[in-house]
């Protein structure tokens, strides 16, 4: 072998390994930045994660605070570890204000990130007093309705569909459809300790029930044979109720004809019926309840499925074609006025929350609209909710649903914002919901099995 090749090989090997220490640095390096990265987007996380918590609480704690105090609620801000909080409260009119949290931190000095939420709050109990002042639902909501509970159930035996419900100082009073004429369609349940409710009583009224509506005394019942639509019920000894009169709407030439949605308040009840030979919205005066007297009567030409009534309106949830949602002016009885309507899908249930605010249930759909005109309805939101919306209650920012979806038989809307509705919570019953009702942050479902009542709450 010559020198020069022996010098040429050395100097080969010196410069491989320069080569291969550069490569094992540049790695080790890459390896370092990869690593830490990932460190960096774990910590990014963990501290997102945490400032959405923060930004949630906060939220969750201006509405407690205007649940108590409206007139209070101020813009605010607070520090914890690295994060800064931020609400802000501004009005949007005299019963409604616009709360933003803000969540602020630095991960290093240019790095400043954030996490907003944005909700609305609003003086419900203090827009409108409820129609019923016999029934007004008691107060308002309190702890998490993000998971609630099922507080108490009842169980009302075979042959017993229970259809509809109202809750008054905690006593229920439960319609039904039975398997068979003789059995009772009409319950009477002591929920006074919502963990163990029981029985006080029965009724048998006659073929079956489609909806009630009780208040003091009295329960307003819909009956689903001809000739009786309209049934009074003497509640005042919860134990001992008794049948007073069975009214046959006059006008009605119709021997299908039954009692579909009842709607009770000073002195008047508002009977819905299915579609027949004649009108299918009638105005009752029970002031004398055994003499119930007709006062006026207005043709819908479809099944009527829901009424609510306020301030000389009358909203009517319908399967007519293009009118789901009718208003009716009803300050004259007996001349009652057409004011306006909209939707074209068979409509289920309407609760009127303002003068402005209605939510209705359209086939699968859940809509806030704008009725403040009733000859331009216009829709504010909507949310899909899987199936037909058989009942619904208001209180607050919640609107409680009973539902035939599958998996979601009751339902809790948020409509803290009436233009984005959003899925606040649901449970899954063995089978479908159809009524509900609220009181004192209880909500009371019927079902269609022999489990006929749910009473659910919220967590702690």
């Amino acid at each position: 072998m010559k020198k020069g090749e022996l010098a040429g090989n050395k100097g080969q090997s010196v410069l491989e390994i320069l080569i291969a220490l550069g490569v094992i640095i540049v790695s080790v390096s890459a390896a370092s930045m990869i690593f830490f990265g990932a460190q960096s987007s774990v910590v990014d996380a963990q501290l997102s994660g945490e400032a959405a918590y923060l930004a949630k609480e906060a939220i969750e704690t201006a509405r407690a605070e205007a649940r108590g105090d409206f007139n209070s609620l101020t813009s605010s801000s607070s520090t914890k570890n690295e994060f800064l909080t931020e609400t802000t409260i501004e009005d949007v009119d005299d019963n409604t204000k616009r709360v933003t949290t803000r969540v602020s931190w630095q991960t290093d000095p240019l790095r400043e990130q954030e996490v907003e939420l944005v909700t609305y709050v609003t003086r419900w109990r203090d827009v409108v007093p409820p129609p019923d002042t016999g029934d007004t639902g008691g107060g308002g909501l309190s702890g998490d309705w993000q998971n609630p509970r099922t507080l108490g159930s009842i169980d009302l035996g075979p042959g017993n569909q229970a259809t509809d419900l109202d809750v008054v100082n905690k006593i229920v009073y439960i319609s039904a459809e039975a398997s068979a004429e003789a059995k009772p369609d009409f319950f009477i349940i002591d929920a006074t300790n919502g963990q163990n409710p029981f029985v006080v009583s029965s009724l048998n009224t006659g073929p079956s029930l489609n909806a009630v509506d009780a208040s003091l005394n009295y329960a307003y019942v819909g009956n689903k044979e001809a000739d009786r639509e309209l049934q009074i019920i003497n509640i005042s000894n919860p134990s001992s109720p008794s049948l007073i009169v069975s009214y046959a709407v006059p006008g009605i030439d119709d021997s299908s004809s039954k009692g579909t949605a009842v709607f009770y308040t000073n002195n008047k009840v508002y009977l819905g019926t299915n579609k027949v030979v004649g009108p299918e919205f009638h105005i009752i005066d029970v002031s004398n309840p055994g003499s119930p007297q007709l006062l006026g009567s207005y043709e819908v030409d479809d099944n009527v499925n829901d009424i609510y009534v306020r301030d000389g309106r009358a909203y009517l949830a319908t399967d007519l074609g293009g009118a789901g949602l009718i208003i009716l002016g009803i300050d004259n009885p007996s001349s009652i006025t057409f004011l306006g309507q909209g939707f074209s899908s068979d409509t289920n249930s309407v609760v009127n929350i303002n003068g402005s605010l209605t939510v209705i249930g359209p086939a699968q759909d859940f809509y806030t609209v704008d009725t403040s005109n009733p000859a331009n309805i216009t829709t504010l939101g909507s949310i899909n909710i899987g199936n037909i919306m058989n009942d619904m209650i208001n209180r607050d920012y919640l609107v409680f649903l009973a539902t035939s979806n599958s998996n979601r038989e009751f339902q809790v809307i948020n409509i803290s914002n009436p233009n984005n509705p959003t899925l606040h919570s649901f449970f899954n019953f063995s089978q479908v919901a159809t009524g509900v009702d609220y009181e004192d942050n209880l909500v009371y479902v019927s079902v269609r099995s022999n489990d006929a009542l749910r009473i659910i709450t919220s967590s702690p």
